[in-house]
């Protein structure tokens, strides 16, 4: 065993009371289920609501792909950082394999159920707790479906593999954003944060009394800093930081943030066989759109996909519409090189940075405990 990973090992051990020869040096995830929003969809929402058009997966896919960036989501350097396919997502009925997995979120979903729909809004009707109810008929179906044998076992997972899978959560930035698109201010948006992670905790146990053990879950980005967010909701001058992001809406999703560190700590002293991951990823992207000079990205407030303001970003002509220029349509197609920009269509990140917050998060840098992705499946005793 190689120096570093023996060090790695020792500080696990005795910074949670654990032998070093019980800590093994990965953990083996044969399938990831996925829950959360536009950050993490790989198709549900366009499954479910009409594909995510041109020129949207441009840059890997080279085609749509049910996502909205250029290119590849978190999610899918998750996917292939365990070894695994990219995840199909749990409403996608054509050319889907669940054999290692399935994605139930989509675009637009909140933790807490909207009170609009999808047309009045722009939030999706699938919430957290029907992305449950999705996860549950699915482990119990796929069962069935697999013992038909045949084509079938080749689609659909183990039993084994959802006691042994890891769980990822990427969720909650949806929540904080209805209440500004509904015209509360931050005080009414922060005295509903309690109620909000309430409803994921009671998701979390209830996965967890299906067998599931190992949990990722990222704390929600710097909503502040974009340009779907800046452009729409009034602030003054005054409530601009010195890199042009809007501190109210950011101080609620550190409060927000805050709360949720709280709910997993509370969470591993109520499920003992757990090993839950708190990944603050607020802190990564704040640090990216901060400093992104520093590291080859320009203009980190505007949108590559986009069209007008600011910001580059219109809330009635969005990445991929048509608008009239000199009189002629023209499609609102992306940036010239989406590479060196951090945000994609004014809400959502590029596949490059994307990329970037993942090589930072995966190594456990940015977690609590500790640990790498890949021992996310060791568990932190209750303190």
């Amino acid at each position: 065993m190689e120096l570093r990973l023996r060090i790695l090992l020792s500080f696990i051990a005795v910074a949670f009371s654990v032998e070093p020869s019980k800590v093994s040096a990965t953990c083996e995830f044969p399938a990831v289920f996925n829950f959360g929003d536009s950050n993490s969809d790989t198709g549900g929402l366009s499954a479910a609501f009409g594909q995510a058009g041109p020129p949207a997966g441009e840059t890997y896919f080279h085609a749509p792909a049910g996502r909205y960036s250029d290119g590849r989501l978190i999610i899918d350097f998750i996917a292939e950082s365990v070894g695994l396919p990219y995840l199909s997502a749990f409403l996608d009925a054509l050319g889907s394999n669940f054999t290692h997995g399935a994605n139930f979120a989509t675009a637009g979903s909140t933790i807490r159920p909207p009170n609009a729909t999808l047309s009045q809004s722009g939030f999706s009707p699938i919430s957290l707790n029907v992305q449950w109810y999705e996860f549950h008929d699915f482990h119990r179906r796929s069962q069935i479906i697999r013992n038909r044998g045949g084509v079938f076992s080749q689609l659909m997972p183990k039993e084994e593999s959802f006691s042994r899978a890891l769980y990822t959560f990427d969720i909650g930035q949806n929540d904080l954003t209805y209440g500004y698109f509904s015209n509360m201010s931050t005080d009414q948006v922060r005295a509903y944060v309690p109620d909000v992670l309430d409803q994921f905790r009671t998701v979390i146990k209830d996965i967890y009394d299906q067998g599931g053990r190992s949990f990722w879950i990222h704390n929600t980005g710097p909503v502040g800093c974009l340009p779907y967010v800046m452009d729409r909701v009034p602030i003054t001058a005054g409530q601009v930081d010195k890199y042009g992001c809007a501190d109210p809406f950011n101080e609620v999703a550190k409060y927000f943030n805050l709360k949720l560190k709280e709910m997993v700590q509370k969470l591993r002293q109520e499920l003992p066989e757990a090993a839950i991951t708190y990944v603050d990823v607020y802190s990564v992207k704040y640090t990216l759109i901060t400093k992104a000079k520093k590291f080859g990205f320009v203009q980190p407030l505007r949108a590559c996909c986009g069209h007008g303001g600011k910001y580059n970003y219109n809330i009635h002509v969005g990445c991929g519409g048509k608008v009239k220029v000199d009189g002629k349509e023209v499609v609102v197609g992306s940036c010239k090189d989406p590479s060196v920009k951090i945000n994609w269509d004014g809400v959502h990140f590029t596949e490059a940075a994307n990329k970037w917050i993942f090589d930072k998060i995966v190594g456990g840098e940015f977690s609590d405990p500790p640990i790498p992705l890949n021992m996310a499946c060791q568990r932190h005793p209750a303190q």
